[in-house]
């Protein structure tokens, strides 16, 4: 009888690892990803950290290896497979002079078949109307979880647009079509709010979402303000806690093509990210308490705020691998609505992203990127073209630089 380095029998499903980890209870365990696909070996942290590290590994059984990839990893050397087949993107560039400062990357929006941009007096379509909107002076003083600035959102129709004051605390939303006329306040209270972007999102159906406390979450008619979702939340000092109280640090809200799931990038104490799947097609049928009662996705110690697109109206696309902020690689995570269920990794992109044709398209330091989901791998970029806004309905990506709007329209059949 064959016994392995752990001492017990061999078997078919042995692996290598570090003989620190055949243990009951391991610990600091780490990842040596291998550049092959996804694999990787499995050492304690101090192996892990020598120039050799494979020099440490050694043949252990499927039990044991199973143990140690159970337990929290912290630290991450090597890489994975990232895989490049690049083809030519087919679209067409175009620039165009647009005397407009936006206050910074994330104000600039879709609206129509053109863009909004918002300077921090006005909202203007370029060449065409503008409308005053200042927002209250907020108080942040923490910029450990992103920079604080406004946000620019836009309607799916172009009749509404709001400014919410990521890492902050106020927003506003306006009606276009009424001279821009503000039909609603946000505020969202001073707890903790640098630590999220401002959560909030425009529906199809003419109606909104966005945090109204740090843990709750409100629907409204867009055109009147009105509230759509009145219910009890709260806990007060002294009561039995009620069973729909969240304790949840609402983030980014991320909403799929048909308004029928939507994905909250937010936070719990310790502190871990959590984004949730939250049912909106249930919520907005009437089921009172769906906004609390989200699916978890991942548990991601110290990591939220990560880039999210849907792909489809039921695969949404999280960045970053690894349950870690300390101990992640760069690529995408895929999980179906409604199970929640992780469905498929992809190894490399990084950056600000967007859906279209069933692909991704990432805002890259290389350039604007695009990623083939099947094919696991990039398939074109655009060297040097970073994007900070896209329009689904023209299919057009665009940055506001230097008095210069820039965009490229993807051609139907890009790539």
């Amino acid at each position: 009888m064959e016994l392995l380095a752990c001492g017990h029998v061999a078997n078919e499903g042995s692996f290598r690892m570090c003989l620190h980890l055949a243990v009951d209870e391991p610990e600091d365990v780490a990842r040596l990803y291998t550049g092959r696909a996804g694999d990787y070996h499995l050492l304690c942290e101090p192996c892990a950290k020598l120039d050799d590290p494979t020099s440490q590994l050694a043949v252990v059984c499927q039990g044991c290896t199973a143990r140690a990839d159970d337990e929290p990893i912290v630290y991450v050397t090597g890489q994975p497979e990232v895989r490049h087949r690049d083809r030519p993107v087919g679209g067409s560039f175009q620039e165009q002079p647009a005397e407009l400062r936006p206050v910074n990357h994330r104000c600039l929006a879709p609206l129509g078949d053109g863009w909004l941009v918002y300077t921090g007096k006005y909202l203007v379509r370029p060449g065409a109307e503008s409308y005053r909107l200042k927002l209250p002076k907020g108080h942040e003083k923490d910029n450990a979880h992103g920079t604080p600035g406004p946000t620019l959102h836009t309607s799916p129709d172009g009749r509404f647009a709001a400014v919410a004051w990521d890492h902050g605390r106020y927003g506003a939303v306006v009606d276009l079509a009424a001279g821009g006329r503000v039909t609603l306040r946000l505020d969202r209270g001073s707890y903790r709010n640098y630590t999220t972007p401002f959560p909030f999102a425009f529906l199809s159906d003419g109606s909104l979402i966005a945090a109204t406390e740090w843990n709750r979450l409100d629907r409204f008619e867009a055109a009147t303000g009105a509230l759509l979702t009145p219910r009890d939340t709260e806990w007060r000092k002294g009561e039995e806690r009620p069973e729909h109280y969240l304790d949840y640090f609402h983030g980014r809200l991320t909403v799929n093509p048909a308004a029928t799931w939507l994905v909250d990038d937010g936070w719990v104490w310790a502190p871990s990210g959590i984004p949730l799947l939250v049912d909106l097609a249930a919520w907005r049928a009437g089921e009172t308490y769906a906004a609390e009662q989200g699916r978890r996705l991942a548990l991601r110690s110290y990591a939220w705020n990560q880039p999210v697109a849907w792909v489809t109206d039921r695969t949404v696309a999280i960045q970053r691998i690894g349950d870690d902020d300390i101990a992640m690689v760069d690529g995408v995570r895929l999980y179906d609505a409604p199970s929640g269920e992780p469905i498929n990794t992809v190894f490399g992109p990084k950056g600000r992203m967007w859906a279209i044709d069933g692909r991704l398209a990432v805002a890259a330091d290389a350039g604007l990127e695009f990623w083939d989901l099947i094919e696991g791998a990039r398939v074109g970029v655009l060297p040097g073209f970073r994007p900070t806004a896209y329009n689904p309905r023209s299919r057009t990506f665009a940055t506001l630089e230097n008095s210069v709007l820039r965009t490229f329209r993807v051609a139907l059949d890009p790539i």
